[in-house]
């Protein structure tokens, strides 16, 4: 049966304009967002661009700084690191307490995202994957039963996955084998020790940054070796 189409509200037809320009680099990583000008550009008001913007911050595409304003998400190779030196300790951690809180439910929801993950990782459809790769940590952080934790989380990665949708474009085996591991981890929630499963789970996350600062910081990770 087809499911009803549903109407979009003007909020969301800006969040995902404002998206596509940033995702497309009409809109560069680290330029300032001026609402009036995008407010002219897109033919809607002051108040409905500043709604969208906190809806893109919320995804990571944005942030915002007291007195500075709204700038499109850039980090540094030495932002990179920094946030992954904090997001392996505090994610392995989560992924340690969720296994203590999860439930079948719980497991089969991840693995929803993990299919989703897949399906568009075979099609290279990249705000997919990423979409369901958030998903997939925000369901383990909120398993960790913490929302101190879940908060420091969610400031740390968010702006992560958004920076890495709009800079990288892997090979399709790359985002293929990553939803395999995400489905390993789950799989081994069950079965293995808290300890061993925070390993398991630090190990897959240091793979990762070292392949996208590569990916990222190709030029300045070759002058760091020379």
């Amino acid at each position: 049966m087809l499911e009803l189409i549903q109407p979009i509200s003007k909020r969301d037809q800006v969040v995902r304009a404002m998206k596509e320009a940033i995702l497309s680099g009409t809109i560069a990583p680290g330029a300032s967002i001026v609402e009036s000008k995008i407010a002219q550009q897109l033919g809607a008001g002051v108040p409905l661009i500043r709604e969208a913007l906190i809806e893109l911050e919320h995804q990571g595409f944005v942030q915002r700084t007291p007195y500075k304003g709204t700038t499109v998400t850039t980090l540094s190779p030495a932002d990179v690191r920094h946030i992954f030196a904090l997001r392996v300790e505090l994610e392995a951690l989560a992924i340690e307490w969720a296994k203590e809180h999860a439930t079948e439910a719980d497991l089969e929801s991840l693995r929803h995202e993990i299919r989703k993950m897949s399906d568009a990782a075979k099609a290279l459809d990249l705000p997919q994957f990423y979409e369901g790769d958030l998903a997939f940590h925000r369901k383990i952080w909120s398993l960790s039963g913490n929302p101190y934790l879940v908060d420091a989380l969610e400031r740390l990665v968010v702006p992560l996955f958004a920076f890495f949708l709009m800079q990288t474009s892997r090979q399709q085996a790359s985002y293929v084998n990553s939803a395999c591991m995400h489905a390993k981890i789950v799989d081994a929630m069950p079965t293995i020790s808290g300890v061993e499963l925070r390993e398991m789970f630090k190990e897959s996350l240091i793979n990762w940054k070292d392949d996208m600062v590569l990916l990222l910081f190709a030029e300045e990770a070759a002058d760091g070796r020379s």
